[in-house]
């Protein structure tokens, strides 16, 4: 029941994990399905994530790693962008505290950075994002995607 390899990718800098991250929006993520990012510190899940935001019509600049709100919202044009980070949270209680399904509609975007440490708890369909720090500058990317019954 393994989850659907769709890509890896080699970033060398920040504004590449952008773009990558703003392809794959237009490409594969869709709204309501929430993509969980995994990677240590410093890997680019932020990053990453502001690479969304752009492919949406946000600004980037409007996007920071929401480590203490744990939900940041973005509105954009036609979207709206929520940005989660799990880093601090314990427990799936917590997440659910937060009511996140909710936020999986069909008019948003969700983006978990550290959300791959509950990823027992989520149901199909969602994405996985994997970002390694393989070097100073260069990151591996790699983007799954779990289907229903899969």
């Amino acid at each position: 029941c393994g989850m659907t390899h769709l890509d890896t990718l080699l970033s060398s800098n920040e504004d590449q994990t952008m773009k990558i991250a703003s392809h794959f929006t237009q490409e594969y993520f869709q709204p309501g399905v929430p993509i969980l990012l995994s990677g240590q510190i410093g890997a680019g899940k932020t990053y990453f994530t502001k690479g969304i935001a752009e492919a949406l019509g946000i600004s980037s600049r409007e996007v920071i790693s929401p480590s203490f709100a744990l939900i940041n919202e973005y509105h954009g044009p036609v979207c709206i962008l929520n940005h989660m980070d799990f880093y601090r949270l314990e427990n799936w209680q917590e997440v659910e505290q937060l009511g996140i399904e909710e936020y999986f509609t069909s008019n948003s975007f969700t983006v978990i950075e550290w959300g791959e440490r509950f990823l027992a708890h989520f149901l199909p369909p969602y994405y996985v994002v994997k970002l390694t720090v393989t070097d100073e500058k260069n990151r591996l990317i790699e983007i799954f995607y779990q289907n229903y019954g899969q």
